[in-house]
């Protein structure tokens, strides 16, 4: 009997619950609620509705300086060209023995560790060496100075040898028998560094571990030998001071695809029209897809495979809202996404939408070009897409 009464009160209870969750929701205070003040929730789709759209690239001059690693060779669409200066000291005895002919530069070489590669691992690299002989510094130094660059014609390099793990090269003695001179006499050329430039057959880039870094390691030494016949020879291995490389690119082809490099540097612009969302919605998720178009995708050893997204104030000047404000975009296959509800939710406030602006995460020190379908391309379902997922009030 017990165990009936048990079972018949579960059985009520049950049956309670079932119908006080399915009454209308007006009698559990919904209806206290104004109308005008309930949310539904909404979707804006850029692939489903017509939504004005905009994609392109542009020219960009970064300060190659403060990249993180240094450049040299070739890529199909660029050249990097690196500048190394070595300084050093030495005893005053020494130099007195070296201007009275005691002592002199015996050998000279420079040995440098790959970090960074582009291309194939067989193709053809090589590079001249050249004095310069104009002023330059690192931090200053952009793609409007190369025509004021001057270094000599002649070739300074000798016996390049190339492995997986170094590169190792002969330095023409009197480069640093010059470079010593000029620290007692005043009328001889000042030590400006080197250049290093690519040869016209070469078929791929290296990178090295630039000083900006801040690295304790270094990956370009000099190396010499100083020898005072019948006393001592001396090797002396020297990090440099300061370094930088530079780059010259062609152009992309003329089209409907937009493009990012590193290093000369391309960058790009999108805007989407948001005037379908009503002023003062609540932004849930904004999520933002590019997609690459295989034609366009040349990369390095270091996988250009994050964008840097900021928002435009001024989408003519490039000028950005906010400096601080960004979202990290990352790669899937041939899909960059990234979340931008931050960013919607500015525009859809009141802030003006200018769009946003795009670059390498890596841009100082990539070699990489890659290109995306943009937002004329007459298959809709490859432009630029963004989904909105929003609350709007009844």
């Amino acid at each position: 009997m017990i165990r009936f009464l048990r079972s018949a009160f579960m059985a009520l209870s049950f049956a309670l619950i079932f119908i006080s969750c399915n009454q209308d929701p007006s009698s559990v205070g919904s209806n206290l609620i104004a109308e005008q003040d309930k949310f539904s929730f909404q979707e804006f789709d850029s692939q489903q509705l017509e939504v004005k759209q905009s994609s392109a690239y542009y020219s960009y001059k970064p300060k190659l300086g403060i990249s993180e690693y240094v450049l040299v060779g070739k890529t199909p669409y660029a050249e990097s060209s690196l500048m190394l200066r070595y300084v050093f000291t030495l005893p005053d005895s020494t130099l007195t023995r070296f201007s009275n002919g005691e002592i002199t530069v015996k050998d000279a070489w420079i040995e440098m560790v790959p970090r960074y590669s582009y291309g194939d691992k067989n193709a053809p690299f090589d590079f001249t060496v050249h004095q310069v002989r104009s002023s330059w510094t690192a931090p200053g130094f952009d793609r409007d100075s190369i025509p004021n660059l001057v270094y000599d014609s002649r070739n300074v390099k000798t016996n390049i040898a190339i492995t997986d793990t170094t590169l190792r090269f002969h330095l023409n003695p009197d480069v640093v028998k010059e470079w010593i001179r000029a620290k007692y006499n005043t009328s001889e050329p000042k030590n400006n560094g080197l250049l290093l430039k690519a040869t016209s057959n070469t078929q791929k880039m290296l990178g090295f571990l630039a000083v900006q870094a801040g690295s304790s390691y270094y990956d370009t030494f000099i190396n010499f030998v100083l020898e005072r016949p019948s006393y001592y020879v001396d090797t002396l291995k020297v990090p440099p001071d300061e370094d930088i490389h530079f780059i010259t690119s062609s152009l992309p082809p003329a089209g409907n695809n937009f493009f990012l490099q590193g290093g000369y540097s391309l960058r790009s612009n999108i805007y989407f029209d948001l005037s379908a969302i009503p002023k003062n919605s609540i932004i849930n998720k904004a999520i933002m897809e590019l997609t690459v178009d295989p034609a366009y995708d040349d990369d390095g050893s270091f996988k250009s495979d994050s964008l840097f997204v900021q928002v435009l104030s001024d989408s003519t000047t490039k000028a950005l809202a906010d400096s601080g404000a960004y979202a990290i975009f990352s790669r899937s296959n041939n899909i960059f996404s990234g979340d931008i509800t931050w960013a919607a939710q500015r525009w859809v406030t009141g802030s003006d939408n200018q769009g946003l602006i795009m670059s390498f995460y890596d841009e100082y020190y990539s070699a990489a070009r890659i290109g995306f379908f943009g937002s004329k391309n007459s298959n809709k379902g490859l432009r630029p897409k963004l989904k909105i997922i929003y609350m709007q009030k009844k």
